[in-house]
């Protein structure tokens, strides 16, 4: 009788986390479904992409609101993407570059002599420009209407954003 009892309370402890599970998930659909009627919706934009590995011809490329070019000789590789934005992305002498340019921003990566800058920008009005000269990474991210630049010889950041060099050691937040 006691192996009854037993198992009577794992079947109930079972069913409890059933049910437990069961209400949680319906609960998370019936959030996301609120959501997706209450917020207001983006539009989205065909993105663009444009790669060029070394050696590799460069790339222009628009589509709408989203453009992209990248630009790479024998010995780099660059990459600019846009989604309803720009970016543009430069590397010569060992180096790579990448741009992100997102709903409305520009971003701006040019590299060289083993600079590895990345530029990202989203929202409207944004910019961000990262110069990455020498071995190392560097980063510059934008938030709208914010400019954020990153050179070798300092940081800007005018606006919700922030860049950091690991070759300078130099770095700001907006």
């Amino acid at each position: 009788m006691s192996t009854t009892v037993a198992t009577s309370k794992s079947a109930i402890a079972r069913s409890g986390k059933a049910v437990t599970r069961t209400v949680g998930g319906a609960a998370a659909i019936g959030i996301a479904c609120a959501a997706a009627v209450l917020l207001p919706g983006t539009a989205s934009a065909a993105p663009a992409a444009c790669t060029t590995a070394p050696g590799g011809a460069a790339q222009v490329a628009l589509d709408g609101t989203s453009q992209c070019d990248s630009v790479a000789d024998a010995t780099s590789a660059a990459a600019g993407y846009g989604i309803a934005g720009w970016g543009s992305a430069t590397a010569v002498a060992n180096a790579a570059a990448l741009a992100l340019g997102l709903e409305g921003g520009t971003a701006v990566a040019d590299a060289s002599f083993g600079g590895g800058p990345a530029a990202i920008a989203f929202g409207p009005g944004s910019v961000a420009a990262n110069e990455g000269v020498g071995p190392g990474l560097s980063i510059a991210v934008a938030g709208p209407g914010a400019t954020i630049t990153l050179t070798p010889t300092g940081a800007v950041c005018d606006g919700p954003g922030i860049a950091g060099s690991f070759t300078t050691l130099q770095g700001c937040i907006g």
